[in-house]
């Protein structure tokens, strides 16, 4: 059965625009950690509450998507985007004023809240104007593009603490959501259309979509695929400057590895996906995968760098490569609720990397071998949906 994009295509919001809302997100998420021992100093906290920032902005992430993508289905993705991103330069604002911790934990709050959008309705839009291959080749190529930001976002944030103050970070994420907001007002048209079915609340939507097996088979490979990303940004930082005695920058440098992994990754997501089909590159990113999982295993007795962040590369390879076709492929379910389907992913997603967080900061203590596992089972959880998905695939 045809999609509602085949049947009447609809041009595509421009890519830059796309891209740039994309990037907002990750940038805000992870950006912003390398001002903890500041904040703390300024605002006299802890840094146990300082590092509250991520917790308090993923919970918050993790609400709206599952809110706003049923949300999108219901009103339009044009609304939705330009309020969210609104919400999103109010909280950076209240984040750049706060007199207090508790401020700025209720400002990151409302961030994290207005942020959701960039990471679900970018790739829903990429959905609505093309078929389900085409879009995930699509999505591959704006993720390439977008995780470039990330790569600096950090640095640039750090420098920015260290010559003036960590406030102008939250000032420059205001200044650039209110810009989105209005670059989105101007130049995104409409791409949602309104479905003949009658309109459904956010619980009926995800209730539906929970009940497709071919649904839950995307959400185990998600949940296993990004979980050893979730693994090991939980417990590298951890292991190698306080289990292995390395310095913060010898992890900062290594870590490059993993970028170049996920980048390369994207790029094969763009260029195959459309001509090969999202499922056959769903089940190829499973062989660097595996392949991870094996090398972490393998490279345990050794302490040199080396041994985690190479296994981690392919892993991160396999995720540039299965990520965009699964998000592609999850929405393709229900056609007629896809911001739901994408918001439902992405508030999966993030609460997986709120558990798996959990778990890790409380059993990895003087040895490893907690990492190892977390990042086996989620190995064998992300080839259980595989499985799954294999029994219905048809190439």
């Amino acid at each position: 059965m045809p999609t509602q994009a085949a049947e009447s295509p609809i041009s595509q919001p421009p890519m830059w625009l796309l891209i740039g809302i994309s990037a907002l997100a990750p940038i805000a998420m992870n950006g912003v950690l390398s001002a903890n021992t500041a904040v703390m100093h300024d605002l006299s906290t802890t840094y146990g509450l300082a590092q509250l920032v991520l917790s308090v902005y993923l919970v918050a992430a993790m609400l709206s998507q599952v809110t706003l993508g049923n949300l999108a289905d219901r009103v339009g993705r044009r609304p939705v985007m330009i309020g969210s991103l609104m919400v999103f330069g109010l909280g950076s604002a209240i984040c750049a004023a706060a007199p207090t911790i508790e401020v700025l934990l209720a400002g990151r709050f409302i961030q994290g809240f207005g942020s959701a959008v960039c990471v679900f309705l970018p790739r829903t839009i990429m959905r609505d104007v093309h078929p389900k291959d085409k879009a995930a080749s699509a999505i591959g190529y704006m993720v390439t593009a977008m995780m470039i930001a990330p790569l600096f976002g950090p640095a640039m944030f750090g420098w920015l603490t260290d010559v003036s103050s960590w406030r102008y970070m939250y000032v420059s994420l205001s200044i650039t959501g209110f810009a989105f907001a209005a670059f989105s007002y101007k130049f995104q048209h409409e791409t949602w259309r309104p479905s003949s079915k009658p309109r459904q609340s956010s619980w009926q939507s995800n209730t539906q979509l929970l009940k497709e097996p071919e649904f839950l088979a995307y959400v185990l490979i998600m949940c296993g695929s990004a979980g050893i990303y979730y693994c090991f940004l939980a417990a590298a930082p951890y292991v190698v400057m306080e289990l292995r005695n390395y310095t913060a920058t010898e992890y900062g440098t290594w870590f490059s590895v993993v970028a170049i992994g996920y980048l390369t990754g994207n790029f094969i997501a763009g260029k195959f996906s459309e001509k090969q089909g999202t499922q056959k590159l769903i089940t190829l990113s499973m062989i660097p995968l595996v392949l991870g999982v094996v090398m972490f295993w393998l490279f345990s007795v050794n302490d040199h760098l080396i041994g985690l962040f190479l296994p981690m590369q392919f892993i991160a390879l396999s995720n540039g490569m299965c990520l965009p076709n699964l998000t592609s492929a999850a929405m393709s379910v229900r056609s007629d609720i896809a911001g739901s389907a994408s918001g439902l992913l992405g508030t999966i997603q993030i609460a997986t990397a709120i558990i798996i967080t959990l778990v890790l900061s409380a059993t990895l203590k003087s040895n490893e071998l907690p990492m190892f596992i977390a990042i086996t089972l989620c190995g064998v959880t992300a080839l259980t949906g595989l499985s799954m998905l294999l029994r219905k695939a048809t190439f």
